[in-house]
């Protein structure tokens, strides 16, 4: 940026201060003046500076921006507006201004309720149960509620004294995230909460990843590791071997914090006297706009059935680590889920309905886990944690799976029949489809699907664990491997079925 951004966002014509002040009333406590608190911080969390600009919308259309970190607007104003870049309007200029993440700020504005008020709020709140099954994405958040209970937090004065003393360390780690990491970091540090140490582990990326944070090392509270690509659960297992805070938490690469979740999560447990807590999340989709939320009440019966828990608001202390275990590295999917399972099965968690992240919900980035891997992994964290086992491998031994057979004919040949029998004998559930019903159940229904020779013309589903049984190699890009089957009989097939599942599913193969 040159010497003076901020100079250059106050005298665009795209900037409009009491617009900014309306739509965000938090930036009236803001001690400096509204082009530099769009400048600095507005801009990160996706805060428009004026009805003609959409931030978002200008870093989705040109992310080589975002990846180096510029402010939209000053980008445009010196660069974008002169190369022919697309500026589009505010997705609030035509609505009521309001804006979700302000209702989870502290407002000083406000007076404070009153102490026995306060306390009747957050004992309401910390004792909620859930009554019903959890959504896990719902399309509307109660901001009122949110509100009242920041307030109520932030009228905890003795507890916030405890809160300020509280060194804290938050555990980031990143592959090949150079894009998204500046926002994500400088979320970190820009927190409210000052006393922090932000261990960012770079698992080998291969991207521009290390220049982005030799760029935001001039804040002491960062410490970088870098490591050999392992995956995410050895990443952050090696961060929680650096870390020294009293209380650990967490914060993916593509996503953001607001300016007071720390503060307000620490406040929350020092009054509530819980070791663990989470909050409510705002998921934005990739041109920016409000995807949905995510935040209810605890109920580990809903939870071990289905996560709706987000690790990016996830907080605990961190003695919990030596208690109950880090990351599951033989795990590819749903470590967070496992380990949130494991925390809050003895230790019920406070759950604090603000909004405490700003989470990308891309469906369309494959890198993401989540949109990349079978669903087979949920059957496995829910099947170990139910039943109390300590390892995947504990687990497989006793785990059995719901398996699909697709082929072109509905009648049964005899391999196929011999197939059924040998692994309904091993206890698992089949099921065999033709054509006419190769995609009449939901993906997840059936963890495992295996496709015969003649079936060549199945589609298989990426959420699903599929193997083609045949003697070539299928180039299908979500087939996960080849089962010889020719001149074998049921019981060797079945072997190396379930083989190639355990080896999956442990970062093993199978002899």
């Amino acid at each position: 940026m040159p010497q003076d951004p901020i100079k250059v966002i106050e005298d665009s014509a795209l900037f409009d201060a009491g617009w900014y002040r309306r739509t965000y009333p938090d930036v009236t406590l803001y001690d400096r003046s509204a082009a530099h608190h769009y400048a600095v911080y507005g801009a990160m969390i996706g805060r428009d500076p004026g009805p003609d600009f959409s931030s978002t919308g200008y870093l989705a259309r040109n992310p080589e921006v975002a990846e180096v970190g510029h402010n939209p607007l000053w980008h445009y104003e010196l660069f974008g507006k002169h190369e022919g870049r697309e500026a589009s309007r505010s997705l609030l200029a035509d609505s009521a201004p309001f804006d979700p993440v302000m209702q989870s700020l502290i407002d000083r504005s406000v007076a404070e309720p009153l102490p026995a008020a306060a306390q009747e709020t957050l004992q309401k709140t910390f004792a909620a149960r859930l009554h019903q099954r959890p959504h896990r994405l719902m399309t509307t958040f109660d901001h009122a509620a949110a509100r009242r209970f920041v307030n109520a937090l932030s009228a905890q004065h003795d507890a916030d004294l405890v809160a300020r003393n509280t060194f804290v360390s938050v555990i980031m780690a990143t592959y090949n995230r150079g894009a998204t990491l500046t926002a994500a970091v400088r979320s970190v540090l820009a927190q409210s909460h000052h006393n922090l140490e932000l261990i960012v582990v770079d698992d080998g990326s291969t991207d521009f990843t290390i220049d982005v944070l030799k760029g935001l090392s001039a804040d002491p509270r960062l410490i970088c590791c870098h490591t050999e690509h392992a995956g995410v659960s050895a990443a952050r297992n090696a961060g929680l071997a650096r870390a020294s805070g009293e209380v650990i938490f967490y914060l993916d690469s593509d996503n953001l914090w607001t300016a007071d979740f720390l503060r307000l999560m620490l406040i929350a447990l020092e009054t509530s006297g819980a070791r663990c807590a989470y909050a409510a999340s705002l998921l934005l989709n990739r041109d920016g706009a409000v995807a949905g939320y995510r935040g209810e009440p605890f109920d580990w019966a809903h939870c071990v059935d289905g996560n709706y828990v987000d690790l990016n608001v996830f907080c605990h202390r961190a003695d919990m680590t030596g208690e109950f275990g880090t990351f599951d590295g033989q795990l590819r999917r749903m470590v967070d889920w496992d380990l949130i399972l494991r925390y809050t099965q003895a230790e019920r968690p406070v759950y604090c309905p603000f909004i405490g992240c700003l989470y990308s919900d891309d469906a369309q980035d494959k890198s993401r886990i989540s949109t990349s891997k079978p669903y087979i992994f949920e059957r496995v964290v829910s099947y170990k944690n139910a039943r109390g086992f300590a390892t995947i491998a504990e687990t497989l031994a006793d785990l059995r799976f719901s398996i699909a057979i697709k082929q072109s004919t509905s009648p049964q040949g005899d391999t196929t029949k011999r197939l059924v029998t040998e692994l309904e004998k091993r206890g698992h559930r089949l099921q065999v489809d033709g054509p006419d019903t190769w995609a009449v159940r939901h993906p997840h229904v059936n963890e495992v699907v295996l496709i015969l020779p003649d079936a060549s013309d199945y589609p298989p589903h990426p959420e699903q664990f599929n193997l083609a049984l045949g003697v070539a190699a299928d180039d299908r890009e979500v087939v996960q491997g080849v089962v010889d089957a020719l001149d074998r009989d049921a019981e060797s097939i079945a072997d190396e079925i379930e083989a190639r599942i355990s080896a999956y599913l442990q970062f093993r193969h199978p002899a």
